[in-house]
């Protein structure tokens, strides 16, 4: 159980980077890319729904680790 949480903890921070760092990708292609097309439309709106999915996965797991429960078992995770 301490196991799963520790992986499960590391995954979903680095899922929330992903995200981010992919919408900041999303937009900068957009913003890139000729205006003759909806292509920089899209490419806008899929970087800034994922720059959005990427901060709201990082608040849960900040909320998560002050359950108390949740923080207990992350304590006993080896760094």
């Amino acid at each position: 159980m301490i196991k799963s949480a520790c992986n499960l903890m590391k995954r979903t921070v680095v899922l929330s980077v992903t995200f981010i760092a992919g919408g900041s990708l999303l937009v900068l292609m957009a913003q890139l890319l000729s205006l003759e097309t909806m292509t920089p439309v899209v490419f806008t709106y899929l970087g800034l729904f994922s720059m959005f999915a990427g901060v709201l996965i990082i608040f849960a797991t900040i909320i998560a680790i002050m359950v108390p429960r949740v923080s207990r078992q992350l304590d006993l995770c080896q760094h």
